[in-house]
């Protein structure tokens, strides 16, 4: 899943080179793998990001409130689709979309269609009836000009790419601690909670408690209070039950997470494996990461066996001969 460029390239570093660098094991149940995904382009990256041709003014704007995805950014989120359901383990035996058990999505606009874009079902052809509306992850809009495109239904994502036997579809849950950065942009601004939920009612809004933004415009995050909320956010997901879980969010959020948690001189980190963690992220970019929690923070791993006597306890030997 990574490129010429990644870290895959360290195979090729000889003993010597790697000799007296550090390795670190912990238990499995005290690691999580996050897949990390930015958003796709917005239309506040469109016209207030320099590199596309925009004036940084634009961020100011409230014509670009709670910006929606541009038609380039639902086309990133298509081509990372098709790259999910194409993407095997290395033995081929495995789709990687089997491994996600949960997608934790930001609730601002350009988070939730991506998430539902690239981890969601496919486009439907009409909105399901009001008795079935959870079988939607999004209902269809229509286009307003220079604000967003149309855009069709999209149905939940049912088993998987394989179908296994009392599955059940994969989960999108919203949560307001991987927002991105509170300051004065507008499009950092969300909408009410009850919006989203009537526009997204496949996904799982319970965990934001206030219908309102309370956050917006009451500070300006520093560095620190960013990183402050990753620690909590990361916390939150040490908690949670799944071991592979996909993470939609912002660049300047996922950036504070791989500052304050990635590739430290600390860790005796190759300088290469600094480089790519630390690098700002792309749109639609998906970064696959493994957090261990040395602090114990983990539950229990159904891989895990005792051995000795505890692990005769449940085994009738006459059973087993």
């Amino acid at each position: 899943m990574q490129g010429k460029d990644s870290a895959q390239d360290l195979s090729k570093l000889s003993i010597e080179d790697n000799f007296g660098h550090r390795f670190f094991i912990a238990p499995h149940r005290h690691t999580k793998t996050l897949y990390l995904v930015r958003h796709g382009e917005g239309y506040h990256n469109l016209h207030g990001e320099p590199s596309l041709g925009g004036d940084r003014a634009n961020y100011k704007s409230e014509k670009y409130f709670d910006a929606h995805l541009t038609p380039k950014g639902w086309a990133q989120c298509r081509a990372l689709k098709k790259h999910l359901d194409q993407a095997v383990t290395h033995d081929g035996c495995e789709h990687v979309m089997d491994r996600i058990e949960l997608v934790v999505v930001s609730p601002l606009m350009r988070a939730l269609e991506t998430a539902v874009g690239s981890l969601g079902g496919d486009d439907k052809s009409c909105d399901p009836p009001v008795s079935r509306l959870d079988s939607a992850l999004m209902l269809s809009r229509t286009a307003i000009e220079g604000v967003r495109p149309a855009h069709a239904a999209i149905g939940t994502r049912n088993e998987g790419i394989h179908e296994q036997p009392g599955r059940k579809s994969l989960k999108f849950l919203a949560c307001e601690l991987c927002r991105e950065h509170v300051g004065e942009n507008p499009c950092d601004r969300r909408r009410r909670t009850s919006e989203y939920a009537a526009a997204f009612p496949g996904v799982d809004f319970s965990e934001i408690t206030d219908e309102e933004d309370t956050a917006w415009g009451t500070m300006i995050e520093t560095n620190d209070q960013m990183c402050e909320r990753a620690h909590r956010f990361m916390e939150w997901v040490m908690r949670r039950p799944e071991t592979h879980i996909a993470v939609v969010t912002h660049s300047a959020f996922m950036a504070a997470m791989l500052r304050e948690f990635g590739a430290t001189d600390q860790l005796g980190c190759h300088e290469r494996v600094k480089q790519e963690t630390h690098r700002w992220p792309n749109n639609c970019e998906m970064r696959p990461v493994v957090v261990i929690d040395p602090s114990g923070g983990g539950g229990l791993d159904p891989m895990f066996f005792p051995g000795g006597r505890t692990g005769l306890d449940d085994f009738d030997e006459a059973e087993n001969v």
